[in-house]
């Protein structure tokens, strides 16, 4: 992937997920809004600032590589995933060692996973692995299902640490 890309991408992804961390509040607790952008402080609401940012970003940016990258959307998929899970990796391992959260340390992971989605996204395009309709659209479903995991456990999560405020 280019680097102007990916330097776009961060950019975007990093500012909306920045500001979509308060779209919920600034849109008087608006339903819709929180399907998309977090609810609470739990760490499954804040895996949308990523994911979604990152499907809005990828929609724009398959315009654009739609002929020449044929592993897009297993690229992004895969992308995301691995970004969400360094998310509630790093957030465990550092809380879990002190004891408690500490808000930047919080946003630093959030722009490091950003760039190891980026990262990822870049290394699976660049070796050509998952090409082809199968992939692509095994990728689509599984978008698909992990958004409705998001808006079904907004406002109903599940009783487990995941989505508890810490």
């Amino acid at each position: 992937m280019k680097l102007k890309f990916s330097i776009i991408a961060f950019l975007f992804i990093a500012a909306l997920g920045t500001v979509g961390h308060f779209l919920y509040e600034w849109t008087n607790n608006n339903i819709i809004m929180g399907y998309f952008f977090p609810v609470n402080e739990s760490t499954w609401e804040h895996l949308k600032l990523l994911f979604f940012p990152t499907a809005l970003f990828s929609v724009i940016e398959y315009y654009f590589v739609k002929n020449e990258i044929k592993n897009y959307a297993a690229a992004v998929t895969l992308s995301k995933i691995i970004g969400m899970l360094f998310i509630v990796t790093a957030f465990y391992t550092y809380s879990g060692i002190l004891g408690f959260n500490v808000d930047f340390i919080n946003i630093a992971i959030y722009y490091l996973a950003v760039i190891v989605s980026l990262l990822v996204k870049n290394k699976v395009i660049s070796k050509e692995k998952f090409s082809g309709t199968n992939c692509s659209l095994i990728s689509l479903i599984i978008c698909f299902v992990i958004s409705l995991l998001f808006i079904l456990f907004t406002y109903n999560p599940p009783k487990i640490g995941l989505f508890s405020e810490p």
